[in-house]
């Protein structure tokens, strides 16, 4: 009597589970799975990638947008003002070296065109030049890299501003999200590269100056200034990209107007400006070298040419 029941049972499970198995399709079923983990797959690595630089996808855009329109606040930082009487201790240290060994240069120079007639040589006058600039520069350095910063802070939030109303674009797809992902972090660790470049610069701007000072290291201390004032306006060369791209976008026919594929296109070019400001030094160091190349070919070429 119980195994009569039992196979009762599960015959009556059979019966019911008919249905189940005739609309289980496993063609159809098995890659919607694999297509589904693999969406997951690919939002989880962007959620990766929002958790490492502390946003998340849904304050992702407004944390951009503010790292493009926010005030430079470089000279307000702790460590800035605190390296500030560091810095300004020694650059007068190297002010003093400067005028001391640079009036022993002045010296023999005059000595050296004293029996031709000529007293001013160009060493005088470059000597005479920065021993005036360069307290000038002591005094008012703090007012002149304000100036510069709120200068730039302009130029960036007005043209970030014109373009507010073209990026409001959101993935509808994994891929997508993960695009999106990958440029906005992407464009916020060059936001942060630049904010450490130009605060490294603000806080050691003269002794950098000083080092202007002498030929020997003067060359290393125009590369670090011109490199802070790249990166300082690489934000500006940004916004403008974005601005100018966006713009063109929004007059493009539907559904251009629209694409999302389109939007991490322009987006692409900012984050490329923006690598390419970081790169500056080997770039300009690669630059100099194609044209001591170039001039020297044109110089010897013409000598064999002229023999």
């Amino acid at each position: 009597m119980k195994m009569k029941r039992v196979i009762s049972f599960l015959a009556l499970c059979l019966v019911l589970a008919q249905p189940a198995a005739a609309a289980f399709d496993p063609i159809e079923l098995i890659p919607d799975l694999i297509s589904d983990g693999f969406d997951r797959i690919l939002e989880s690595q962007a959620d990766n990638l929002y958790d490492m630089i502390g946003v998340n996808s849904s304050n992702v855009q407004p944390a951009v947008s503010t790292l493009m329109a926010q005030e430079n606040d470089f000279l307000s930082n702790p460590m800035v003002q605190k390296e500030k009487n560091f810095t300004a201790f020694w650059y007068f240290v190297f002010y003093i070296i400067f005028l001391l060994v640079g009036g022993i240069g002045v010296m023999r120079e005059s000595a050296s065109f004293d029996t031709m007639g000529n007293v001013f040589g160009s060493w005088r006058n470059k000597y005479f030049e920065i021993a005036i600039i360069a307290p000038l520069v002591w005094a008012f350095y703090l007012y002149g890299l304000q100036w510069i910063f709120s200068f730039e802070s302009i130029l960036a939030k007005s043209a970030f501003l014109e373009s507010m109303n073209f990026v409001s674009y959101s993935p509808e797809n994994s891929t997508a999200y993960l695009l999106r992902a990958l440029s906005f972090v992407s464009l916020m660790i060059i936001f942060y590269f630049r904010y450490l470049v130009v605060g490294i610069v603000s806080a050691y701007f003269l002794l950098f100056a000083a080092a202007g000072f002498f030929s020997w290291t003067r060359p290393f201390a125009m590369m670090v200034l011109s490199y802070g004032a790249v990166m300082l306006f690489s934000r500006f060369l940004m916004c403008l990209i974005l601005l100018g791209g966006t713009g063109l976008m929004g007059g493009l026919p539907y559904p251009l107007n629209e694409s999302l594929l389109l939007y991490l296109v322009i987006t692409m070019g900012a984050l490329l400006a923006g690598i390419v400001c970081i790169l500056y030094p080997v770039l300009s160091l690669f630059g100099n070298q194609i044209k001591y190349l170039v001039v020297g070919r044109y110089l010897f070429g013409s000598g064999r040419g002229s023999n």
